[in-house]
């Protein structure tokens, strides 16, 4: 199973605590418009004043889909039309600067052939970059390396296997990264803190790329039971992971650290939840995803925020929605943006971004 956010996915190990973090206020929201019509956001980023959300219009439910991605203009989200109109999602955005904004995830034009697709921002248009030749694949995550090189991670059909792969963009090709990962499963998050030190979050385990290949990590189980969606880095010694742990009382959620020497797993709420996406807000980690709750024999999924209390991870306060999801988190300045989507049961979800601070 590839574990994908805008699909709701109903689907322990020694602790190193961090007693120099302390514990969050609590946040208070404030949603801002951005579509009326079946959408969702799956992700934001922004650098140098710029901020970007992606997700997908829903043209008929999940069935059909296209490109979105609003741009922050300081007061409102600005839609910015698309270079595509087949049937596409984006499931990742970063930011280069104003001029420079990369968005990946797949394109489905063509049923039961699921390819990669990229597309680039160039200060005025977005324009689709010609993604790896291979017969099936997605993107689920880009990165900037230091350098300005975009890399991208995701799975692909590779000589007729499908598992992990992590592409870097040079000189106007895509050049496949592949040691290591022949028996990995979806690259999920993706970290690059230079040429030769990156992480790779699986759908079971964690990687390490030192330039050449890839490697597992002992810390993080391979075997799907914890699965890391997100990776957020101040440094080469403080990396956070969100995500999902698989446990014999169902799906809890999950947060990481490295400390620049091992990964550890640290205290999150027992409650059916998983996480998509942690940032650092005001030097400490908030992480956000969906609860569940079951009525009337139908799962409904909450939004979910947690933040670092006494070395453990907390529930705190989310935007205001009765049911949803929330998919990204980005710290901008003195403000924490949150996007994702609210719904009623049973009806289809609409775009949510909302910010605290």
């Amino acid at each position: 199973m590839i574990l994908r956010k805008t699909a709701l996915t109903f689907a322990l190990a020694g602790v190193l605590m961090t007693p120099a973090l302390t514990a969050q206020a609590a946040l208070t929201w404030t949603t801002t418009p951005t579509k009326s019509q079946p959408s969702t956001l799956d992700a934001i980023d922004a650098k140098d004043g710029e901020t970007w959300a992606v997700g997908t219009d829903l043209i008929d439910s999940f069935s059909d889909t296209r490109p979105l991605a609003f741009r922050w203009n300081g007061t409102r989200w600005i839609e910015t039309p698309q270079p595509v109109r087949t049937n596409a999602t984006l499931n990742a955005v970063a930011v280069v600067s104003a001029k420079e904004v990369w968005a990946v995830g797949d394109d489905r034009a063509v049923p039961e052939q699921t390819k990669p697709f990229a597309m680039r921002w160039n200060g005025t248009a977005w324009k689709v970059v010609p993604a790896p030749k291979t017969p099936a694949g997605s993107f689920s995550d880009v990165a900037i390396g230091p350098d300005g090189t975009p890399w991208a991670s995701g799975w692909a059909n590779v000589n007729g296997s499908e598992h992990a792969v992590v592409y870097r963009y040079v000189k106007g090709a895509w050049e496949q990264l592949a040691s290591g990962l022949e028996d990995s499963i979806n690259g999920n998050t993706l970290t690059v803190l230079s040429a030769t030190n990156a992480w790779l979050g699986l759908n079971g385990g964690m990687a390490h790329f030192d330039g050449k290949t890839w490697k597992l990590v002992d810390e993080v189980p391979a075997d799907g039971s914890q699965i890391p969606t997100d990776m957020v880095a101040s440094g080469p010694k403080n990396i956070w992971a969100s995500g999902v742990a698989h446990t014999s009382k169902g799906e809890r959620p999950l947060v990481l650290h490295y400390d620049g020497k091992v990964w550890s797993k640290l205290p999150t709420p027992a409650n059916a939840s998983q996480l998509y996406d942690i940032a650092l807000y005001k030097g400490q980690p908030v992480a956000v995803g969906e609860k569940f709750e079951e009525s009337d024999s139908t799962i409904i999924a909450h939004p979910l925020v947690l933040s670092l209390k006494n070395g453990a991870f907390v529930e705190t306060s989310s935007p205001a929605a009765k049911s949803g999801t929330l998919t990204g988190v980005e710290a901008v300045g003195n403000r924490l943006w949150t996007v994702g989507m609210q719904s009623q049961p049973l009806s289809d979800p609409t775009a949510l971004a909302a910010h605290a601070g």
